[in-house]
Order: C-alpha cells, then sequence, then structure tokens
C-alpha cells in the first residue's frame, strides 16, 4: 500500500494500544478505508476478532476490505465479515482469501498427516501470498471491487464447515492440553500471549478454562514445545510444531 502511495496503520485487536473502544472506534472515524484481516477457523470468524466486529460503533457506509489467512479451503470465509460489518455500516469492497503455512498437526484422523513446514520450505505459499496481497493492494487503490466466495457453491461449502463449529464450543477442545513437566521452563509465554487469557497457573500447576478459542499458539509457539495435546504429541518428531511464517518469528509480532 505504502509503495501505492497510501498511507496506512496497523493494528492488532490484542494490542493494549487500541484496547479501550472509545480509541479504535475513533482511529476508524479518521481514515478513509478500514481493512478487517483474520484466520479462517472452519468458514468462519475466530470468536474473539467476531466480537470485536460486533462490538464496533456503527459507522455510516465507511469503505473497508477483508482478507483472510486459509490453509485450504475457506469457502464464503471473507464473505461471512463482509455480511457482519454491512451490519456495522461498513461497504466492503474488497474480501478475499489468501492460502498460508499450515499449522495445524494434530492426533485426529483428519489432521495427523497434515504437513508442516517452517521459514523457506513455505516460499512458495508465500510467494503466491505476496502476488495476491498486490493485486488486492492495487484494487483498493483503484477502488475496484473484488469479493470471493460469493457464489452458491461456496456458500454451501462453507455452511457445511461453519455450521458444525458454531454447534459445538471449541473449549472442549481444551481439555485435551496438558504441560510436559520433564521440558517446562515456566517462562509463563503461554499465559501472556494467550488471545483469550485462558490459561492459568496457580500452584505449580497450568490448567486450561472454556474460553480457548483452538488457536494452538500455545501448542505451536512454546519455545520448549512442553505444551502437549493428548500423549500423542509427546512424540515431537512426528507432531512438529508450526514457528511462524519466517525465522525469528516472535510472539510479541501479534500484538504489536
Amino acid at each position: 500500500m505504502n509503495q501505492r502511495n497510501i498511507e496506512i496503520k496497523k493494528y492488532s485487536i490484542e494490542s493494549t494500544e487500541i484496547a479501550k473502544p472509545e480509541i479504535h472506534n475513533e482511529l476508524i472515524r479518521n481514515v478513509d478505508i478500514v481493512g478487517f484481516g483474520y484466520p479462517i477457523y472452519g468458514s468462519d470468524i475466530p470468536k474473539n476478532f467476531m466480537d470485536f466486529i460486533d462490538n464496533l460503533q456503527k459507522v455510516d457506509k465507511k469503505q473497508a476490505f477483508v482478507f483472510t489467512t486459509m490453509l485450504l479451503f475457506s469457502g464464503d470465509g471473507a464473505v461471512v465479515a463482509k455480511r457482519r460489518l454491512r451490519k456495522r455500516g461498513f461497504k466492503v469492497k474488497q474480501a478475499i482469501n489468501i492460502r498460508m503455512p499450515n499449522n495445524v498437526k494434530l492426533p485426529y484422523p483428519i489432521f495427523k498427516s497434515l504437513a508442516i513446514r517452517n521459514a523457506e520450505e513455505n516460499d512458495k505459499v508465500k510467494q503466491k501470498a505476496f502476488v495476491k496481497l498486490s493485486k488486492l493492494a492495487d484494487r483498493i487503490a483503484s477502488g475496484k471491487n473484488w469479493v470471493q466466495g460469493w457464489d452458491p457453491l461456496n456458500i454451501a461449502g462453507g455452511l457445511m464447515q461453519r455450521v458444525e463449529m458454531r454447534l459445538f464450543d471449541l473449549s472442549i477442545y481444551a481439555r485435551n492440553y496438558f504441560v510436559d513437566d520433564e521440558t517446562c521452563t515456566q517462562c509463563m509465554q503461554c499465559v501472556e500471549y494467550c488471545p483469550s487469557n485462558n490459561i492459568e497457573f496457580k500452584d505449580e500447576k497450568f490448567s486450561w478454562k472454556d474460553k480457548c478459542i483452538l488457536c494452538l499458539r500455545c501448542y505451536n509457539l512454546c519455545p520448549e514445545d512442553a505444551i502437549q495435546y493428548k500423549e500423542a504429541t509427546l512424540n515431537r518428531d512426528k507432531y512438529t510444531r508450526y514457528k511462524g511464517p519466517t525465522d525469528g518469528f516472535t510472539l510479541n509480532k501479534l500484538k504489536e
């Protein structure tokens, strides 16, 4: 966007800098276009991001765009936010889905065979993502519409995933987490960076409460791979963890 002479500011919804509604609503009022980005959860929006959108102050036809990150298929995943934002008064002209590296490898039939790749192994995926993002930037700069998933096939595929996801409380999956005490250094990174403040450390024990959104942040990015998801993940060679899109990725990037 900067290369197209469009000044931008970016914020994480987890950042303390914009935590108060009066702050982020003021930021939105003072810009021409607002972008919303989030990872796809079964053709849907993560719970914390959904809540963020629903609590936004209403605007009057403020121009906006949506981009999502997905593993393989998102159906109408970006359109879900477009519909939700329309209720808040936003006019979404672009809504697209971008394939990014897989961060899910768990001991379930669907997920256990999915490959986890890190750093340079993801170059091809990232290069394709960059091409798509460049196209998105061109469309935003020129004011041209670009909405993906706005067709019967993608809507039907998205609904098949979304309905099931919404029927079940994702927090039930958190009961499978536990800490391998032999490798844990009690750095408290998992507690500090959980997006839903769901992890508690008390009496020398870690516990997961009922607000888990299954982002896998604690599981993937624990420095010692001490957080486990069922006994099977103690086999760290078989259940490799996603460490971010680049070498040296750190969790504080998610709250900048």
